[in-house]
């Protein structure tokens, strides 16, 4: 028999595992809970899935006192935490306690959520999912109470609900066993994978010494990823980051609602005005991507997210993006400046 240690350790390699593939975790983003008895475990907001075996980033929580608040069609209720933990639970928890399954995984895996942000993706759905998945499709809401809501009313039909996929945001999956919730996440990534010839998005750095020197002086150099400079060099990747920027909540959080585009005169003077932090990175036309010396890991790897979407793309006019008033209500939340807050 399992003892509960064990069980806990279990988890945490599982997350430790994923961790380790950037198509399924990107930063700070992802989120795992179990439930043991009356406790639900899950990891707290702003910690990363990559640190589970090393440090303690899940806190224990009420679930009595959750699901009592869900019976009372309360979402937005802030879960009890059973030990003194400076953190805070993920902003998902009641989403985690709603779903049956002993185990709850949410991830941003990179072939499904190349998907996610089409506007046909249902008919795709439907037309490969396996029979044996059990789906729920959510519509984007902004996290937190509101999409737990939106995913309970989804689900509360049937407990054999497995799968829920979230519109331009990723994948929830429940499990008995870390095992049955990979094998359940393979069956989804081999659906929906994308071969990418990376060789086609290769562009290499156009270094002209007097503007690297010029962004410099503001604390720009050349994107240390190689990759990310074809974001601006080729012409399709171009139009994904000045017309389809906003495609998923972690990317406007970390990285802003807009990218900020223009050739050399045109950057700076749009530095110049503005009164904010400056953006992590900027995209200069011809020449290639510069990035801050202030930009995080967690604003990399989102990048790195967002070019992983784009280049699986084949036609941007197919693309949805979060209108305006989702991205300002991601930006005005107070518990995504506590996540920015503690960010590395």
């Amino acid at each position: 028999m399992t003892t509960k240690v064990d069980a806990r350790t279990d988890i945490e390699e599982m997350c430790s595992n994923l961790a380790t593939n950037p198509l399924f975790v990107q930063g700070a983003g992802g989120n795992v809970s179990w439930k043991e008895n009356d406790t639900l475990w899950v990891k707290a907001s702003g910690t990363w899935l990559s640190d589970a075996i090393k440090e303690d980033i899940f806190i224990p929580t009420d679930l009595v006192d959750i699901r009592q608040s869900l019976a009372n069609d309360k979402f937005d209720e802030s879960p009890k935490v059973l030990n003194g933990s400076s953190l805070k639970p993920s902003i998902e928890t009641v989403l985690h306690a709603l779903m049956p399954q002993r185990i709850v995984v949410h991830l941003h895996a990179i072939d499904i959520l190349s998907q996610l942000v089409k506007v046909d993706f249902e008919t795709s759905l439907k037309r490969n999912l396996l029979k044996n998945i059990n789906y729920a499709l959510v519509p984007y809401c902004k996290p937190g109470a509101d999409l737990a809501k939106n995913v309970y009313l989804s689900t509360r039909a049937s407990k054999e609900i497995n799968v829920v996929f979230l519109l331009n945001h990723g994948i929830v999956l429940g499990g008995d066993t870390s095992e049955e919730i990979m094998k359940l996440l393979d069956s989804l990534v081999s659906i929906f994978k994308i071969e990418v010839n990376n060789k086609k998005f290769e562009y290499p750095f156009n270094e002209i010494s007097s503007i690297s020197n010029s962004f410099s002086k503001i604390g720009y150099k050349p994107a240390e990823n190689k990759k990310f400079h074809s974001l601006i060099l080729d012409k399709g990747l171009s139009l994904m980051i000045k017309n389809k920027w906003a495609l998923f909540p972690d990317h406007v959080v970390f990285l802003g609602e807009k990218a900020l585009i223009g050739n050399h005169d045109e950057l700076l003077a749009k530095l110049e005005n503005i009164n904010d932090n400056e953006p992590p990175f900027i995209f200069c036309k011809d020449i290639g991507v510069f990035q801050h010396s202030s930009a995080t890991i967690a604003q990399i790897d989102q990048l790195q997210c967002f070019y992983d979407v784009a280049i699986r793309q084949s036609d941007i006019s197919k693309i949805t993006t979060l209108s305006n008033e989702d991205i300002g209500k991601l930006l005005d939340w107070d518990a995504e400046k506590y996540r920015l807050s503690i960010t590395k």
